[in-house]
């Protein structure tokens, strides 16, 4: 028979451990997303500056 205080052990563990990775799995996405926001926002900065930078040479943007 199993001791019913071993059982209540194994289930804090398993829940401990579910939340650990769920956590993990969170920051991951968390991180990509911030990720992705900086990459658009350097990619308008880039062209906004590519634009300034053909202005003053007068020629056209390129793409």
């Amino acid at each position: 028979m199993t001791d019913p205080a071993s059982f209540a052990t194994a289930l804090w563990t398993l829940l401990i451990g579910a939340a650990f990775v769920l956590a993990l799995g969170l920051a991951i996405i968390a991180d990509m997303a911030l990720r992705r926001r900086e990459d658009r926002a350097a990619a308008a900065r880039r062209a906004t500056e590519s634009a300034e930078i053909a202005g003053q040479n007068g020629h056209p943007a390129t793409r």
